[in-house]
């Protein structure tokens, strides 16, 4: 993937979730060197292969916290798992995949960073899924003030819609077409800027449900409604205590 020498912050193509890469130039002479610190956690944009052996775009997102996630927008697949990070690699034993469907899958996932690039693999039911991802990173600290806006995101040949709007506290509240209403609130994360931990609570749904998981900002190139997104947005992906069920969304911010 990518080799690095003096280091300038790179920039992202999956977004997830903007992880920061810390390089040194060293001293003067011909024994000049550089000292690199590659980061697992952030968010990055990539590519994925699929259960049945395709590809799909992905946004992936590790937190320091060692929850990591990875979305496609296109099949609505979700893989979120629990485990830790050291030094430039994220583990764990403890990984869900979410299908469209909503059906869960127990399984495991690994990824290393190096530079700009995170390679990785994840093994759900003897499936093994691979991605190869590109730091999503930001110039600046992204706040609850740059996420705070509207947000709408359809599916199932548009005939399910979900809005709703996050304030500059961080603030959830919304609906979608089924009935059901939303809230939930959204809180920074120290060490990690554009990523955010987010609660959503459902309710008036025919079963209510509270989920917990991550939230990443950033310009996410997904094919979006026909063409490719280039505006500022939001993915969301988080699981249900039950650990059956997904709440997962993209949205470009209105």
């Amino acid at each position: 993937m990518a080799n690095l020498s003096c280091v300038k912050p790179p920039f992202g193509a999956i977004a997830i979730v903007s992880v920061l890469l810390l390089a040194a130039c060293g001293g003067t002479g011909s024994n000049d060197s550089v000292v690199q610190t590659d980061s697992v956690i952030g968010v990055w944009f990539g590519q994925a292969t699929t259960v049945d052996g395709g590809q799909e775009n992905v946004v992936i997102a590790v937190s320091p916290e060692g929850k990591a996630a990875m979305f496609s927008e296109a099949s609505r697949d979700t893989l979120i798992a629990h485990g830790s990070t050291s030094e430039n690699t994220f583990t764990s034993d403890d990984a869900m995949l979410y299908p469209g469907a909503n059906m869960t899958r127990h399984g495991s996932m690994q990824a290393t960073a190096i530079g700009d690039s995170l390679d990785g693999s994840a093994t759900v039911s003897g499936s093994i899924l691979g991605f190869s991802a590109t730091k999503v990173s930001s110039t600046d600290d992204v706040s609850l003030t740059d996420i705070a806006g509207n947000y709408t995101s359809s599916w199932a040949n548009d005939s399910h819609t979900r809005s709703f709007a996050i304030d500059i506290d961080g603030i959830i509240s919304g609906s979608d077409t089924n009935g059901c209403l939303y809230s939930g609130a959204v809180e920074p994360i120290n060490g990690a800027s554009a990523l955010f931990n987010v609660t959503v609570k459902a309710n008036v749904c025919f079963e209510d449900f509270e989920y917990e998981g991550l939230l990443a900002f950033g310009v996410f190139p997904f094919e979006y409604q026909n063409a490719i997104n280039e505006r500022k947005g939001i993915v969301i992906a988080t699981e249900a205590f039950s650990r059956a069920y997904a709440f997962r969304q993209f949205s470009p911010q209105n």
